[in-house]
C-alpha cells in the first residue's frame, strides 16, 4: 500500500526531478570546465615555451656573436686582424702574445655570463686561458676537448662541470655547471683550420629564463640536447647527465617542431609539452611536464564552489518538495478515508455531507463537493436504471416475438419455386433457386473460410440472376485449373470483384460487342513460395491511367478507401488479415479495353 502511494511517488519524482538536473549540471560543468581549463593551459604554456625558446636563442646568439669578434675585431695596429696573428707560421713573439691576451680579455667582458675562455692556436701550438681578467699562455692543446663535429663550425657542448684546461694560471675556481661554446677558427684565404675557441658560460641566465617558464613545486621544465642529455632541469645535480626516462625520447625524436602528449607511466601522470630549438649550432628540445593535478586544480575549485551553492539550494528544494507533497496529498488521503467508510457501510449516503469536512476552495475542495454530488446522482441512477431494466425486458420480449427467422425466407422461396414448377415456369424456378442459394450462402455465419469451389458456386448463382437482368448481353468464361477448387480462401472474396464489373465496367448501351467476363484460377510458383492466383477479367470500359494509379495508391493506404473502390479495399484487407499480409491484389489494363483484377493467396495456409 505504501509502495503505491501517490505521496511517495510524488516525493520520489520531485526529488529525482531536482537531483538529476543538479547532479547532471555539476558533472557537465566539471568536465566542461576541466576541458576548457586544460585547453587554455596548453595554449598559454605553448606560447610561454615559444617565448622562452626565443629568449634562449637570442642569448645563445649573443654568445656566438661575441665569439665572432675574432674575425670582425678592429685592426690591431700594424699586427693586423686577430685571426691573422694566430695563423702566422713563425713563433708568436711577445707583442703578438700580448695582443692575443688583450683581445681575449675584451671578449670575456662582452657577455656577462662568460666565465672563462680557452683558445688554441694550432699554427704556433699555443693555448691561452682567460679567467677573471687573468690570462695565462701554455704550449700544446688541452687533451680533454671533444673532437669537433664534421661540417660544423660552431656547436654548444652540453652542461658539464667547469675546469681550468690544465692552465698554469694560479687561480682556484670551484667547479660549476657551464655551457661550452666551441668555434673552429678558419683562415679565409685557404679555408683551413688554424685553431679552436672555447667559451664557458654559466647557466645563470639560462636558469632565469627557464624558471619563468614553469611553476615551481608543481611543474617541471627540461632542456635536452639531441643525445638525451640534460642541459637544464629541476635537479641541478643531474645537469649534463643522460635522461634515462622514456618520456624524453618521445619528445626528442618527434618529427614535429612542437606538440604535446599524455604520459601516465611511472610516478608521473599528466601532459608533456615540447618545443624544439633547431639552429646551425644547437639542437635542443624544451620539455615541460604538466601533472593532471595541476591542470584540473582550477576546475576542481570551481566545481567545489558550485557544489556548495547547489547543495544549499538543493536542500531547500528537497524540503519544499516534501512539504508540498504532504500538503498536496493530505486532502486526498482524507477523502479516501471517507470513501472507505461509505464502502464498508459505516456511513450511509445521507451522512456523507456531515463526514466530508473539507473547507478548502481549491481543486481538493471541488473534488469533495463533486464526490458528494456524485453519490446523490448514483442514488437516483440506481432507481432509474432499475426501471429502465424492466422496460428493456419487455421490449426485448416484443422484439423476439416480431423477429423473422431467416429460415422462414428460405422455406418461402422454396415454396414459391415449387409453385412455379406446378405452373410450368422452370425459368422462374431456376432464378428463385439461384437467389435461395445466394441467401443460404451469405446467411451461413458458421463459415468464414471456404473452398474455392463453394465461392465459385455462389458466383454462378449470382451471375444467373444478372443474366436474366441484362437479357444475356454478356458471356462468362470459367478457366479453373485442376486441383485449385479445393484450396481454402476467405468467404465472399470474389463477389465484390464481379459486382464491380456490373457497377462500373459493363455499359451495354455504350458498346457494340457483347460483354465478356472471365474468371480463372491457377497454381503459380514465385520466389516467396506457392500461390493460388485468381483472375477476374472483363472487356468493360475500364479506367484511365490516372485513375488506375489513384486506385493502386489507395489500396496501399489502409485508411484511404473511397466509395469507388471500397469493395476492392475490403477484399484486400480481409485477405491480408487472414494470410498475414502475404496476400496481394493488383489491377491492370486489358487490351484493347477492360480491366483485370489479380489476387494471389499463399498456399501454405490455403490447402485443404
Amino acid at each position: 500500500m505504501i509502495r503505491h502511494s501517490i505521496r511517495n511517488k510524488l516525493i520520489i519524482f520531485l526529488l529525482i526531478a531536482t537531483l538529476v538536473p543538479f547532479v547532471t549540471s555539476l558533472v557537465v560543468s566539471y568536465y566542461f570546465t576541466k576541458q576548457k581549463v586544460t585547453e587554455d593551459t596548453l595554449t598559454n604554456n605553448s606560447a610561454l615555451l615559444s617565448q622562452g625558446k626565443t629568449n634562449l636563442l637570442n642569448y645563445l646568439d649573443s654568445i656566438v656573436q661575441a665569439s665572432s669578434t675574432i674575425y670582425t675585431g678592429a685592426q690591431l695596429s700594424e699586427l693586423g686582424q686577430f685571426y691573422e696573428i694566430i695563423q702566422r707560421q713563425h713563433e708568436i713573439d711577445y707583442m703578438s702574445d700580448k695582443v692575443i691576451k688583450s683581445g681575449l680579455q675584451v671578449m670575456s667582458h662582452s657577455v656577462k655570463e662568460i666565465k672563462q675562455i680557452y683558445l688554441y692556436a694550432s699554427v704556433s701550438d699555443r693555448s691561452y686561458f682567460v679567467n677573471n681578467d687573468l690570462v695565462a699562455g701554455n704550449s700544446g692543446k688541452y687533451p680533454g676537448i671533444l673532437p669537433f663535429p664534421a661540417n660544423q663550425l660552431v656547436y654548444f657542448e652540453t652542461t658539464h662541470a667547469s675546469h681550468n684546461y690544465h692552465s698554469a694560471l694560479n687561480v682556484y675556481s670551484a667547479p660549476t655547471p657551464v655551457l661550452s661554446m666551441h668555434r673552429n677558427i678558419m683562415y679565409s684565404p685557404n679555408n683551413t683550420s688554424i685553431g679552436e675557441l672555447v667559451i664557458d658560460v654559466s647557466l645563470d641566465l639560462v636558469s632565469q629564463i627557464s624558471q619563468r617558464l614553469f611553476t615551481h613545486d608543481q611543474e617541471e621544465l627540461y632542456i635536452l640536447d639531441e643525445t638525451g642529455h640534460i642541459v637544464y632541469g629541476p635537479n641541478p645535480a643531474k645537469w649534463g647527465q643522460f635522461l634515462d626516462d622514456q618520456w624524453g625520447n618521445e619528445a626528442i625524436h618527434s618529427e614535429l617542431d612542437k606538440g604535446s602528449y599524455e604520459w601516465n607511466k611511472g610516478s608521473f601522470a599528466g601532459i608533456t609539452m615540447f618545443e624544439k630549438m633547431q639552429t646551425n649550432y644547437v639542437s635542443w628540445t624544451l620539455v615541460k611536464r604538466l601533472p593532471y593535478e595541476q591542470l584540473t586544480r582550477n576546475a576542481r575549485q570551481l566545481t567545489k564552489i558550485n557544489a556548495l551553492i547547489l547543495t544549499f539550494f538543493m536542500l531547500i528544494v528537497m524540503g519544499g518538495t516534501v512539504f508540498i507533497s504532504i500538503r498536496f496529498t493530505a486532502p486526498i488521503k482524507q477523502l479516501i478515508r471517507y470513501i472507505t467508510r461509505i464502502q464498508t457501510g459505516q456511513s450511509g449516503l445521507g451522512d456523507v455531507q456531515s463526514d466530508i469536512q473539507l473547507s478548502r476552495t481549491d481543486e481538493m475542495g471541488i473534488l469533495a463537493n463533486r464526490f458528494h454530488g456524485l453519490m446523490q446522482d448514483l442514488d437516483n441512477m440506481v432507481m432509474r436504471e432499475y426501471r429502465l431494466e424492466l422496460a428493456n425486458k419487455s421490449n426485448q420480449l416484443m422484439a423476439l416475438q416480431a423477429q423473422i427467422n431467416p429460415h422462414f425466407l428460405n422455406n418461402a422461396l422454396q415454396s414459391i419455386g415449387t409453385l412455379a414448377l406446378q405452373h410450368e415456369a422452370p425459368k422462374i424456378y431456376g432464378l428463385i433457386n439461384s437467389l435461395a442459394k445466394m441467401m443460404h450462402y451469405s446467411m451461413n455465419t458458421n463459415e468464414s473460410v471456404v473452398p474455392l469451389r463453394k465461392e465459385l458456386e455462389h458466383i454462378k448463382a449470382y451471375l444467373e440472376l444478372q443474366k436474366q437482368r441484362f437479357e444475356h448481353q454478356f458471356e462468362i468464361v470459367y478457366d479453373i485449373e485442376e486441383g485449385t477448387p479445393t484450396i481454402m480462401m476467405p468467404k465472399m472474396s470474389l463477389q465484390p470483384l464481379v459486382e464491380n464489373y456490373f457497377k462500373h465496367g459493363f455499359k451495354p448501351s455504350q458498346s457494340q460487342a457483347p460483354g465478356l467476363l472471365r474468371i480463372a484460377s491457377s497454381n503459380v510458383v514465385r520466389p516467396q513460395g506457392e500461390y493460388l492466383q485468381l483472375i477476374v477479367e472483363d472487356n468493360g470500359v475500364g479506367m484511365t491511367d490516372q485513375r488506375l494509379v489513384e486506385v493502386r495508391a489507395r489500396l496501399r493506404t489502409p485508411s484511404a478507401a473511397d466509395d469507388a473502390n471500397i469493395g476492392l479495399h475490403n477484399v484486400l484487407t480481409r485477405l491480408q488479415l487472414y494470410f498475414q499480409d502475404d496476400a496481394t491484389l493488383d489491377i491492370e489494363h486489358v487490351q484493347p479495353q477492360g480491366l483485370r483484377v489479380i489476387i494471389r493467396i499463399p498456399m501454405k495456409k490455403g490447402v485443404n
